[in-house]
């Protein structure tokens, strides 16, 4: 019997939490709607790179 590695995708782990601390920081920081959304668009940017970036280098 043959048995396949399955690859599991944990960045549901990353984007969650960088997008709330993205939203937290533009709110404490300037407390306006347009910052907050900037603050997690910026937030999923920075999980995407690590988890396409950094996590992929360390596994290799």
């Amino acid at each position: 019997m043959k048995t396949e590695k399955s690859k599991t995708s944990n960045s549901i782990y990353y984007i969650i939490p960088a997008v709330l601390c993205g939203v937290f920081t533009a709110c404490v920081v300037s407390g306006t709607v347009f910052h907050m959304v900037l603050g997690a668009v910026f937030g999923l940017l920075s999980a995407g790179f690590w988890s396409n970036v950094v996590q992929k280098n360390e596994e290799a």
